[in-house]
């Protein structure tokens, strides 16, 4: 038995491999405490190499300055032979280095796929290329025989343990390395779990990649392992074929730092299932043939699966809904709503209930006149909500939207008077450069000096304010802090005006043929690359039902809201106005890289730094974006009033914003959220505001009544996806 302390050993006839990495005199410190001293380490390709040790002894701080988190403070690290300095996680997956962290470094409200190419987007156009990224995950999967995923586009929220490992091996496969380091990859499995994942950590090392396994349990080490390196306070205290070691040994090296193996007799060695073998050789040929027969036998099984049901394991994979007509559709629908997965219509019922109760205590609410009414008041609670969605996304909250949108307010409104007399889109586009500068600003301080976006935010609250009212100061046309805008100009238009009767109907006839076009031809494409879509009757009751919501919006808009001799008709530009942003960063969010990223930030931010994602400038562009909303909100506010003064309650209109983005479901706790809740949630805060002023109401209930539907929203949510949890 081999008792080298600090030099590599091969057992006898062991071929030669030259390393993949070679670590030579390492030394890695944080202040006075020394984690890593001098370690020489060499990993050769297409073997599992176990790296072991008691807590404490230097493995995180390894794995992490081979993986570019942190670099050594002296030696030098080899790759293929030549030096190499490694600056971040970047630098390493560009070389061919992956890294399993016992974490896994998952987003869970992502689906699989977008997991596995977290950071390595394709792209077609400009957006995201769902297709390609599909058919490529649903082959590493499948080469890797992961058969156990119901779906590659459920979240990853709900999948098992081992599940999850498998997912992040198959991420880790994605940019084809040439070393995968795994930590405890097995670590509080169970054994059926813990036999696939190191199956899986078999089949890596037989496609001639270096495998580094990190694990406390030496009967996984002892069963895949090919070669082992023991640490010991920060020291390499041996290394070498797994033929020269035993579990005793081992111990002996990782508690001490010594081998006391000859003081030892009659050793055994636990096999992964618990049973001892008496003089059986760690890493022998007979450990390896179980591995080979298991995996057999597990190949067997999936073929069999496959041609058993073959539709559906490739609807599965591709991550549909099993459905084949419309009536299919609907009963998986039906199934997801009673599993917990009810999206926006606990919200939907809940307005469609206020909307009876206001309609049966008074009879004008259903009037056309007042709900093109509600739909002006409504456009600035959506945008306002929409600005919340993207800090609360990222976990986080902006409480200064309403002031920034009152600075941009004064910001066009002045720069349109005289005597400036600019162009209204010169004025516009002005106010809304402003409006990001302002949440580029509070962005940068939220992500470069880690300050609490409360704090920042409400500081930025009373700051803007100050703003706004000094700039009301110095114009001398704002009388009393009022600035009044010119009837004429496009700004006092865009919610004062109407859209022609004949041009109502024709941009809704674009806009539905626009949408069934590119639902249709999405479908048949993703059926043309082989991926699942939906039947074509699902699609055209899609369009059917777009095509009837937007015919009910017109012709309301259309009915005659003035009097006989001077009738009042048409659909307010503020409808396309707020309807053109929403769709826009609908798109942002759901199909570019900047919206996946926003996405994967608020669910584990340190997921997305190490996928190679620059947490601190998405964060910012997060900031930057929400105050860019504001200042379209602040827009829209001041053209419903024609004027823009001091009067503006900031405060309130921000927490509005944040009030009407969780009523239409995004979270608070960060991760989820979309423009079309800011849609819903606007709408509802609108309806409950405008049915109680039609009822007389004062404005310190419909205050009340706006916290009431909040909090019975936020519940329903919570209790929903409580019990979506434990049908998981």
């Amino acid at each position: 038995m081999s008792t080298t302390a600090t030099k590599e050993t091969s057992g006898p006839g062991a071929p030669v491999r030259a390393p993949l990495i070679a670590l030579h005199g390492v030394t890695k410190r944080f202040g006075p405490v020394q984690a890593l001293t001098s370690v020489d380490l060499e990993i050769p390709s297409g073997q599992v190499t176990a790296l072991v040790g008691d807590n404490g002894a230097g493995k995180s701080v390894l794995i992490k300055t081979l993986s570019g988190l942190w670099p050594p403070d002296e030696g030098e690290i080899l790759w293929e032979g030549r030096a190499i300095h490694l600056h971040g996680p970047r630098d390493a997956e560009q070389l061919g280095i992956t890294t399993i962290y016992q974490d896994l470094a998952l987003c869970d409200n992502l689906d699989i796929v977008q997991n596995m190419f977290l950071g390595h987007e394709l792209r077609r156009h400009g957006l995201l290329d769902e297709g390609p990224m599909e058919l490529a995950a649903r082959k590493t999967l499948q080469d890797l025989h992961v058969t156990t995923v119901r779906s590659i586009r459920q979240p990853v929220a709900s999948l098992s343990g081992g599940q999850r490992q498998s997912v992040a091996v198959a991420k880790a496969m994605m940019g084809e390395p040439k070393l995968v380091i795994m930590d405890e990859p097995t670590a509080a499995l169970g054994v059926a779990q813990t036999k696939m994942v190191l199956r899986l950590v078999s089949r890596l090392s037989t496609q001639g990649i270096a495998v580094i396994l990190i694990s406390h349990n030496l009967n996984d080490v002892f069963s895949v392992a090919d070669r082992i390196a023991i640490l010991h306070l920060g020291h390499l205290v041996a290394a070498g074929s797994m033929s020269d070691f035993d579990p005793p040994t081992v111990i002996d090296y990782m508690s001490t730092g010594r081998s006391w193996a000859g003081a030892r007799a009659d050793v055994r060695l636990m096999r992964g299932d618990g049973k001892s073998r008496d003089g059986a050789e760690p890493g022998s040929a007979e450990v390896a043939t179980e591995l080979k027969h298991e995996e057999a036998e597990e190949e067997q099984q999936a073929e069999a699966d496959q041609t058993a049901a073959p539709a559906a394991v490739s609807d599965a994979a591709a991550g549909g809904v099993l459905a084949e007509s419309l009536g299919d559709y609907l009963r998986a629908w039906g199934k997801r709503i009673r599993s917990g997965e009810s999206g926006a219509l606990p919200v939907l019922i809940g307005l469609a209930a206020i909307v009876i109760f206001f309609q049966i205590e008074e009879s004008t609410f259903l009037s056309a006149g007042n709900l093109v009414n509600l739909i002006v008041q409504a456009a600035t609670f959506i945008l306002f909500a929409a600005a919340e969605v993207y800090v609360l996304v990222l976990s986080e909250v902006d409480l200064s939207v309403g002031f920034a949108g009152a600075v941009v307010g004064f910001t066009i409104a002045e720069l349109i008077a005289p005597p400036v007399d600019a162009a209204w889109w010169v004025a516009i586009l002005a106010g809304f450069a402003v409006g990001a500068g302002i949440g580029t600003l509070q962005g940068t301080l939220v992500s470069r000096l880690h300050l609490p976006s409360f704090i920042v935010t409400l500081g930025g609250l009373l700051f803007w304010e100050g703003v706004m009212i000094e700039l009301a100061t110095i114009d001398k046309h704002a009388v009393g802090g009022v600035i009044s805008i010119d009837p004429s100009s496009p700004v006092f238009k865009l919610v004062n005006s109407n859209m022609s009767v004949a041009l109502g109907w024709i941009v809704l006839a674009v806009v539905i043929g626009f949408f069934a076009f590119t639902s249709i031809s999405g479908a048949a494409r993703r059926r043309s690359q082989g991926l699942s879509a939906p039947p074509l009757s699902v699609t055209l009751f899609t369009v059917a039902l777009a095509a009837v919501v937007g015919f009910l919006l017109v012709l309301v808009c259309d009915a005659n809201r003035g009097s006989l001799f001077s009738p009042l008709r048409g659909v307010p530009w503020v409808v396309p106005y707020v309807l053109v942003i929403i769709c826009a960063w609908s798109v942002l969010m759901g199909r570019t890289s900047l919206g996946r990223y926003i996405y994967a930030i608020g669910a584990s931010p340190q997921a997305a730094h190490r996928a190679g994602i620059s947490v601190p400038v998405i964060r910012t562009a997060g900031f930057m974006l929400s105050s860019l909303t504001a200042a379209m909100a602040g827009l829209a506010y001041e053209s419903r009033l024609g004027s823009i003064s001091i009067g503006v309650d900031g405060g309130t209109l921000g927490l509005f914003g944040v009030a009407a983005a969780v009523i239409g479901g995004a979270s608070l706790f960060g991760g989820r959220g979309k423009p079309i809740h800011a849609l819903i949630g606007g709408i509802v805060v609108a309806t409950v505001y405008n049915g109680l002023a039609l009822m007389g109401v004062s404005a310190a209930v419909q205050d009340m009544a706006t916290a009431v539907v909040l909090v019975i929203a936020v519940t329903i949510d919570s209790v929903v996806r409580r019990r979506s949890k434990t049908t998981v």
